[in-house]
């Protein structure tokens, strides 16, 4: 064989097989940050979607016309030691979702369905120093991925300092660990 061909086929042997310098991990550490990099442009549209959350699950309806790609402007109500409440997406809202907050915000997430309430875990939780850093954005402070579940997603945000919130929710692509 021609030195040439030998040399040339071993590099794309190598290009094809060896050159994969990302590891899974890599690769859905990526694919999150480019999610909450895409809900970052979202953040800045200049009108959102009004929502006032409520004191009491399961809170307002969001329709998924309501929130694919959208900004939700949500009006929090006084709740203990500051400003909180719910609001909710579903039945048939399924898959990996982000929530994106314009502040750094606790999230509790409940699914119910004709079995009863029962708690969301949340996968994996963002910083602002994360997000800043790996999205190489500050319209987004905290964000958090779950798996929503057929039934009606609950989510509790807060307690906040302020009244005001702007929530992203999108749909996110991962591989799972189980």
């Amino acid at each position: 064989m021609h030195p040439l061909i030998l040399s040339t086929t071993l590099l794309a042997a190598i290009v094809f097989v060896g050159c994969d310098k990302s590891t899974p991990i890599q690769e859905e550490h990526h694919s999150l940050f480019e999610t909450i990099e895409h809900a970052a442009i979202h953040m800045q549209d200049a009108t959102g979607r009004a929502v006032s959350a409520d004191t009491a699950m399961p809170g307002p309806h969001l329709d998924p016309d309501s929130i694919d790609h959208r900004r939700i402007d949500v009006t929090l109500p006084a709740m203990g030691s500051g400003f909180g409440g719910y609001i909710h997406f579903g039945p048939d809202a399924t898959g990996d979702r982000l929530v994106c907050f314009d502040i750094a915000a606790p999230l509790a997430i409940t699914n119910r369905s004709g079995s009863g309430d029962t708690p969301i875990a949340i996968e994996r939780s963002f910083t602002a120093q994360e997000i800043a850093d790996s999205a190489n954005t500050d319209f987004i402070k905290s964000a958090y991925l779950f798996e929503a579940e057929a039934g009606g997603n609950i989510l509790k945000i807060g307690p906040v300092s302020q009244s005001a919130i702007k929530v992203i929710i999108e749909e996110v692509e991962h591989d799972h660990d189980h």
